[in-house]
């Protein structure tokens, strides 16, 4: 099964394609907690993202979910201590490692993203963090993949929608395994100016 989505943002910390692993760990919590191994997730362009209009979305980024984690392991897993957000540079501050369980209930550590109650209170809806070893990551080269009988969502699908054709979906991958590199930025994220300071107000 392959389910796509709009998105919204995409400034390299939902999802998070770096260090060789793609992870989601925020935001899409209906998504975080339904889907499991070996399922696609497809994020695409948007009017908000970019002002894509509806019937020319683009591929931003897919991945085939190889591994799935709660918050607590995510966040305790030595593999992961580089996606625990700091100050170091620019990719160490959009890590999206950023809840672990603290007397009782999870809490939020340092972060620059969803410091507000609403945000936190959607992330924590599910505590499922989606990853992935097995992706391709495009950003602002997001690519059309008009030649593929792939369903995208004319508005937010908090589920996403289900693309049933297996046939479909490895005709895909297998389009892009023979023409993009995987598990690494492609290009950059929407929103990412390797010159311009880090403005936690444009997140």
């Amino acid at each position: 099964m392959l389910y796509s989505y709009k998105m919204t943002d995409d400034t390299g910390f939902a999802p998070n394609p770096f260090h060789g692993i793609l992870s989601l760990a925020t935001c899409k919590p209906f998504i975080r907690e339904k889907k499991g191994i070996n399922t696609y997730i497809a994020g695409f362009t948007s009017k908000e993202l970019c002002d894509e209009e509806v019937g020319k979305e683009r591929l931003v980024y897919i991945m085939r979910i190889t591994e799935k984690l709660n918050f607590n392991k995510y966040y305790s897993d030595q593999r992961f201590e580089c996606k625990i957000p700091s100050n170091d540079n620019r990719i160490s501050k959009v890590g999206d490692n950023i809840y672990f369980f603290n007397d009782g209930k999870y809490t939020q550590g340092f972060s620059y993203f969803h410091r507000d109650k609403a945000n936190i209170a959607n992330d924590l809806k599910s505590d499922q963090v989606l990853l992935s070893d097995d992706f391709f990551y495009w950003g602002i080269g997001a690519i059309s993949i008009d030649n593929f009988r792939i369903r995208i969502p004319k508005t937010q699908a908090r589920h996403g929608v289900k693309t049933v054709d297996e046939n479909e979906i490895q005709r895909l991958w297998k389009y892009l395994e023979a023409n993009f590199e995987k598990n690494l930025l492609i290009h950059h994220p929407h929103v990412w100016e390797e010159n311009e300071p880090f403005n936690t107000e444009d997140v």
